[in-house]
């Protein structure tokens, strides 16, 4: 009699653990479906967590920098680590606009699960070539190509856009 309780006992808490991995699966299949929904929109922001320059500058980043996308209207406030050709006189140094681009690329790749989203602004300082890499799971990568400074990357993740409405 022991035995069928401990066998019921056993069977009833695999039985358990198994719908809770389906819940896990589908909780990880709704993020993704709600991550792409949120790339897709094109209303996003990449929020920097390290820089990387080709100098060999590897910088963990402690303050909020991020770069937001809100259709073809583009925010950068990110810090540059790297060797600049010519700076603006205010000095900022860092990667600072607020520009609109006249077309934004958006390519799913199936093979590999990512979003490449590619775009170029300029201003009367510099012109940005960008190129965003973005997984389902909301981790990205993001390449910025200067005409008066030399490449930088960072790593991130993307997050829902803010409303300024709040």
């Amino acid at each position: 009699m022991k035995t069928i309780g401990l066998l019921v006992l056993v069977s009833f808490l695999i039985g358990l653990k198994g719908s809770q991995q389906e819940s896990k699966k589908e909780k990880k299949a709704r993020q993704q479906i709600e991550m792409a929904q949120l790339i897709e929109s094109g209303q996003f922001r990449f929020v920097a967590r390290s820089a990387n320059s080709d100098l060999g500058n590897f910088n963990q980043l402690t303050s909020n920098y991020d770069m937001a996308f809100d259709s073809l209207h583009i925010k950068a406030f990110l810090p540059y680590f790297g060797q600049a050709y010519s700076v603006p006189y205010d000095g900022s140094g860092g990667v600072k606009f607020d520009l609109t681009a006249e077309k934004i690329e958006r390519v799913w790749s199936e093979k590999r699960k990512l979003y490449t989203i590619s775009t170029e602004v300029a201003d009367s300082d510099d012109s940005y070539s960008i190129q965003l890499t973005a997984g389902l799971s909301g981790f990205a990568d993001l390449k910025i190509n200067f005409r008066n400074r030399r490449w930088i990357s960072y790593t991130g993740n993307i997050e829902r856009l803010e409303s300024a409405k709040k």
